[in-house]
């Protein structure tokens, strides 16, 4: 009776457990596949980021034509100090202070005032093509950028398809191992009352309760799994872990797809998002080269000054003992005119710079080969496995049936005293496992739909059959 007793409290426990589940279940929303994955496209950190950089993308092309801009500063200085100069040249240094003037035999540290005032404007009017070269390399980096985020999106949309799958995987399971848990209790009930009425052994009811036990650790066990499943669905989607419940008529309408519809352009193309970022990395890489080819050619500046200075001495090097004369302008000049600049050296720099490209496209370009020769191999992987689980799944409901026959017929064998409880536990177990292969093998036919058509860059008409 203690034995019995103990059985119950634990029985109450899963009762109240599953309860506790099925209560949440009534007031959680469903999402469908299509629902989930559109959750996390607007709600993911990544594919924000990735937009962001598509904005400064798109800004730094309007720098980029900003460069053909030309410059023009304007300056104007007071200045109070002594002016005493020397014949002869020598670089510019910075700390040295310019000084114009006479050349005097002996310093004059009398301190005069000045004044100037000047604009300047240089303009790259021609670098035979460095500025259009330079603008289509910030549009290549835009061309790479758009290509990321929409790889981003497509990698997370198929993340999430497989995570929304493990999640209906693992809710399919539950409700097995529940379903597992009432027959192991109902044998329980049945063998512990004929024990207690002395027409069983006693250790029929240990194998029973032993069973039974097992039964809901099982359901436990795919209980915590199932929950996992919820909360990294919710990390992507920032849904509440208690609101997600998937959407089980996925099944029936895996029934209804006809494969070829989906897959009918079962092959591997350069448009696939995986592959267009290789492919703009390359077509980025051939647009630097031709910025570096263009950046080390002549360039050719139109120039132009006007300038007004005044000052405190006279041209007879008379000091005036009013500095404040300094501050009116008194000269004025301007100039105007064009320079062409080339540094002969620029033509090792252009050469090296060049050599380092070309091997860094053909870098890009093979790695662009072998991620779609990756992807033609996961296609044809994935298709051998397709037909054979489609195989399997034709053959397991009869598999299913079979033993759910089997377990009624030796239930039924055992309460009339034809068989043992190892022939009922053997049953129940066939049935279980049958039950959770079907399970498995349903997962695996949408897993392997999915990845076809990852592959084959048709996810949207893959969700659009589970809206």
């Amino acid at each position: 009776m203690l034995k019995s007793r103990l059985s119950s409290k634990q029985l109450s426990v899963v009762v109240a457990l599953i309860a506790s589940i099925l209560s949440n279940t009534l007031f959680a929303q469903q999402y469908t596949l299509n629902e989930i994955v559109n959750k996390a496209i607007s709600y993911y950190p990544l594919i924000r980021q990735r937009n962001a950089e598509l904005k400064a993308t798109h800004a730094h092309i309007a720098t980029v034509e900003g460069n053909r801009f030309p410059s023009l500063k304007i300056h104007d200085q007071v200045s109070l100090g002594t002016a005493n100069s020397l014949n002869g040249t020598f670089f510019p240094m910075g700390v040295i202070v310019p000084t114009a003037g006479g050349v005097r035999d002996e310093n004059n540290y009398n301190l005069a005032s000045g004044n100037i005032g000047l604009s300047y404007l240089e303009w790259e009017v021609y670098n035979f093509g460095y500025y259009n070269a330079d603008k289509k390399d910030a549009i290549a980096g835009q061309a790479l950028r758009q290509a990321i985020l929409n790889n981003d999106k497509y990698s997370i949309t198929e993340q999430v398809i497989f995570l929304y799958l493990e999640l209906l995987k693992q809710y399919q399971s539950l409700r097995v191992e529940e379903e597992n848990v009432k027959r192991a209790e109902t044998i329980f009930k049945a063998i512990n009352a004929t024990v207690i009425s002395g027409l069983k052994p006693g250790v029929d009811s240990s194998i029973a309760r032993a069973e039974f036990s097992k039964a809901k650790i099982n359901y436990l066990k795919i209980l915590t799994k199932y929950c996992d499943s919820r909360i990294t669905l919710s990390n992507y989607t920032g849904i509440d872990t208690a609101d997600i419940i998937p959407d089980t008529s996925i099944f029936s309408k895996t029934k209804n797809i006809d494969s070829e519809e989906i897959l009918w352009n079962d092959s591997i193309s350069d448009s696939h998002p995986f592959l267009d970022v290789y492919k703009k990395q390359y077509n980025l890489q051939i647009a630097d080269n031709k910025l570096i080819a263009k950046k080390y050619l002549p360039k050719i500046f139109i120039v132009g000054v006007a300038s007004m200075r005044g000052s405190s001495i006279s041209s007879s090097d008379i000091y005036s003992s009013n500095l404040a004369d300094g501050l009116s302008y008194s000269r004025y000049n301007y100039a105007a005119g064009a320079a062409f600049t080339y540094n002969l050296f620029d033509l090792k720099h252009r050469r090296d710079q060049l050599i380092e490209g070309r091997y860094n496209a053909e870098a890009k370009k093979e790695a662009l080969n072998n991620s779609r020769n990756s992807l033609a191999m996961a296609l044809a992987q994935a298709k051998e496995a397709y037909n054979n689980t489609l195989l399997q799944l034709h053959d397991i409901p009869l598999q299913v049936t079979a033993y759910r026959q089997a377990y009624e017929q030796q239930i039924a064998l055992y309460k009339a005293g034809l068989n043992t409880l190892v022939d009922v536990t053997n049953a129940l177990y066939g049935l279980n496992e049958a039950e959770l292969n079907y399970v498995t093998a349903q997962d695996s036919i949408l897993r392997l739909l999915a990845i076809r058509a990852g592959i084959n860059n048709q996810l949207n008409t893959f969700l659009e059959k589970f809206k």
